[in-house]
């Protein structure tokens, strides 16, 4: 549940390679997810991130609990996020310690 979330909580995460339409609420990233990448997004415990071409200062996370998905939205307050975009390598495997310095940093490396 969103009260308890820890990243230790998130077993995997996804970067999605290129641009992502960050108008695309839940119900758009899950057909995303599911119709590009052909991966299952209700598997629990597996966060999804997607970062948008023309407003690269924002990123959207996607993860999937036990009775509903959760849609996280970040916007940096300065800089913009150094992204994977090439979009023949699809789906990208991160560790937690890149997933902290994208979010604080705002870079993968």
């Amino acid at each position: 549940m969103l009260i308890n979330l820890r990243a230790e909580d998130v077993q995997e995460i996804y970067v999605c390679a290129g641009y992502t339409d960050l108008r695309k609420s839940i119900d758009g990233l899950v057909s995303l997810l599911e119709n590009t990448y052909e991966v299952n997004p209700y598997r629990e415990a597996i966060l999804y991130l997607f970062c948008g071409r023309t407003a690269s200062y924002k990123i959207k996370g996607l993860l999937y609990e036990k009775n509903g998905f959760l849609l996280f939205h970040k916007r940096l307050k300065e800089g913009r996020y150094h992204w994977i975009r090439d979009e023949s390598k699809g789906l990208i495997r991160i560790s937690h310690e890149q997933f902290l310095r994208l979010m604080n940093e705002g870079r993968l490396n």
